[in-house]
């Protein structure tokens, strides 16, 4: 399989600026208020984030955490029982705290600016973070709780996605909504786990020979939410490339 284009040095800053380990690193430099344990039980987050990222969690052992943290094993053990507890709390904020702040609510644009605005972000989310999203697959197997957080966190996303639909009255029936954006997230979640967190090589070829970036794919998804939702309504005139065979086959 050819290997993916590089994202260009202005992409790259965007995807430091939605990077859960720079966000950790960020708010432990900015927050002058906490005490050395506290500060030592964020240094050992960030470098659990770390090594999840570069390791994944099945491979990853304390002492990569520690070694990562610069400090010793007997110091982990005074914030952590074993490294599922330090992956469990490191990812329980990714998905609690993190993704909320660099993914809020945007601002009102037309329907489909809002869509694509949002799986654009997403895509660019995922692919900042590719080991952490990859680690909370993996976590959801070995811990109950945890997946019911993470199928948590997705509800509340869609209930968002849900309020926000204003394509038409005819979409009343909230929970059809709903339920209509359960179905369409799931084609997202399978979309970026076959691009980013679990590479699909065939997929990937696929992509490589449309020459499809992250933006055309996003594009092309946020063609089909428009079509479930606004089926009158015509693809805009600015799509990423790819994304415009796909507006022909939908709108012929």
């Amino acid at each position: 399989m050819k290997p993916m284009k590089q994202d260009p040095p202005d992409i790259q800053e965007v995807n430091q600026s939605i990077s859960f380990i720079h966000y950790l690193e960020k708010n432990l430099r900015d927050d002058h208020t906490l005490r050395k344990g506290a500060q030592t039980r964020e240094r050992i987050k960030i470098a659990t984030a770390k090594t999840l990222e570069a390791m994944g969690y099945h491979s990853m052992r304390i002492v990569d955490i520690t070694e990562c943290a610069g400090i010793s094993e007997g110091s982990f053990y005074v914030y952590f029982t074993d490294k599922k507890d330090a992956s469990l709390t490191t990812l329980s904020t990714f998905i609690a705290d993190f993704i909320d702040f660099v993914a809020p609510p945007g601002a009102v644009h037309a329907p489909f600016e809002s869509i694509r605005a949002a799986n654009r972000r997403w895509f660019k989310i995922c692919r900042a973070n590719a080991g952490l999203m990859r680690c909370i697959f993996q976590l959801g197997d070995d811990d109950a709780d945890f997946d019911r957080l993470v199928q948590r966190a997705r509800r509340q996303w869609y209930e968002r996605i849900s309020r926000n639909i204003r394509f038409d009255r005819r979409h009343s029936d909230g929970k059809a909504v709903l339920l209509t954006i359960y179905f369409l997230g799931s084609m997202m979640d399978e979309i970026v786990r076959k691009m980013i967190v679990f590479p699909d090589s065939d997929f990937n070829d696929l992509l490589e020979e449309w020459n499809a970036d992250d933006a055309s794919i996003a594009d092309a998804a946020s063609l089909i939410w428009m079509r479930v939702f606004d089926p009158s309504a015509k693809p805009p005139n600015d799509l990423a490339p790819a994304a415009q065979d796909i507006a022909k086959i939908m709108w012929i």
